[in-house]
């Protein structure tokens, strides 16, 4: 059954990473790409583009649509890094973007990756 889902996932396209098909490359790596389970954990996005999520939280609610992003702060980086490096030994943390967003799950979410001048910065100015 679909539903509304907010979910705060930290992103990261599939091409920054080295990976071709990221269903594949989740079904090499089920250790850290639980089906269900406790968080964090990594998850291949719900997008129409590929990207690799590491899951911080998500929940079913009734709010509206929308999605917000943001470059990670140097103490997120440093927060996060060992979980990306399991697997992706290469990864440039810089790649990786703070992503909120609230989507109904008949369908995929939008690709929410670049900064939006609209989004998370901009609230955190206010």
């Amino acid at each position: 059954m679909s539903a509304r889902i907010k979910m705060r996932v930290l992103r990261v396209p599939c091409e920054k990473v080295g990976v071709d098909d990221p269903w594949t490359f989740s079904e090499k790596h089920t250790d850290l790409f639980p089906a269900w389970g406790s968080y964090p954990h990594f998850a291949v996005a719900p997008t129409v583009g590929q990207f690799i999520d590491y899951i911080l939280s998500e929940r079913v609610t009734q709010g509206e649509s929308y999605g917000k992003t943001r470059r990670l702060t140097e103490s997120e980086k440093k927060k996060h890094e060992l979980a990306f490096r399991r697997l992706f030994p290469e990864i440039d943390m810089a790649d990786v973007r703070f992503v909120e967003f609230c989507w109904y799950s008949g369908c995929e979410a939008p690709d929410y990756y670049d900064d939006l001048e609209d989004g998370v910065e901009a609230e955190k100015r206010r």
